[in-house]
């Protein structure tokens, strides 16, 4: 399919990348969450000719977009500027942080290191932060956890189920008494000034949660189908708010946390990891550099 779309053999490709939503595992054989697939980079040589071919969780992509021309336009919400992306591999740069919220959570991290020949470069870091326990407050909250928990058969919430698609389907319900698919519940939430509160109170807990363990002091960008298409919850006061965390350490306050503007900061940061595997391939080195 990609041959025939870009009428071009794979064999002319320096390098490809495949981001999978699913676990990669240490040979890069990934196996896609919601579809009985299996992606093995091992047989793209000899079947395609392609010189050089890596596969990795698809939030690996979106965290390599933050050090693309997608990351410097990012729409800034709150916190310090964030490192230009040609400065993001300088020896003082700080961690760097995506989270995605949408049909599930997903989240990734960038860290200062070294390559082969000992050049500064950014080395990934695949999480599967969103299935921690999600951490309600409050009497409110905690009616809501038990309302999902029943609606989910689940005996604790993880953050995958509260802040995506379903979670957000779940609270309208809870808040409207209305059960409507997840988009249409997705839009009246977000249309509803309660609803957002809630919805931007619990994004923004999550993401403090994310900062806090990541210190991405090279900031925190946001991305996925919820914060594209739906602004106004991470522009809502209560997000800033939930947010800064543990104000006494006074640690989230120096984070730079944006939101990217397009769909397809992936493929960006696809395309950046597919040139730093190129150029690793011209320079003889034989394993992936992500």
């Amino acid at each position: 399919a990609w041959e025939e779309a870009l009428d071009a053999p794979l064999s002319s490709a320096r390098a490809l990348v495949m981001g999978v939503a699913g676990p990669v595992g240490p040979e890069g054989v990934a196996r896609l969450s919601n579809a009985a697939l299996t992606v093995d980079p091992r047989t793209a040589p000899g079947r395609f000719g392609v010189r050089r071919c890596a596969v990795v969780n698809d939030f690996i992509t979106e965290a390599f977009a933050c050090l693309t021309p997608v990351g410097a336009r990012a729409v800034r919400l709150f916190g310090p500027e964030a490192p230009a992306p040609a400065d993001a591999d300088g020896p003082e740069a700080g961690p760097v942080a995506v989270l995605g919220a949408g049909t599930g959570l997903g989240t990734a991290w960038l860290v200062p290191g070294r390559d082969a020949t000992g050049r500064p470069c950014r080395q990934a870091l695949a999480s599967e932060f969103g299935h921690a326990p999600f951490p309600f407050e409050g009497r409110e909250e905690l009616e809501f956890a038990d309302f999902a928990r029943e609606a989910l058969h689940r005996r604790a919430l993880c953050a995958d189920e509260v802040v995506t698609g379903r979670g957000v389907a779940l609270l309208h319900a809870f808040l409207s008494g209305e059960r409507l698919p997840e988009a249409e519940a997705a839009a009246r939430l977000c249309a509803d000034e309660e609803g957002l509160r809630w919805y931007a109170r619990f994004l923004g807990r999550v993401c403090g949660q994310w900062a806090l363990a990541t210190l991405c002091r090279g900031g925190l960008f946001l991305t996925g189908g919820m914060v594209l298409r739906n602004p106004a919850v991470t522009e809502h006061p209560a997000f800033r708010e939930a947010f800064l965390l543990a104000p006494e350490l006074q640690v989230l306050e120096h984070v730079p946390v944006a939101r990217f503007d397009t769909p397809y900061s992936g493929l960006w940061g696809g395309a950046a990891l597919a040139a730093r595997e190129a150029a690793a391939y011209f320079r003889g080195e034989g394993e992936p550099l992500c």
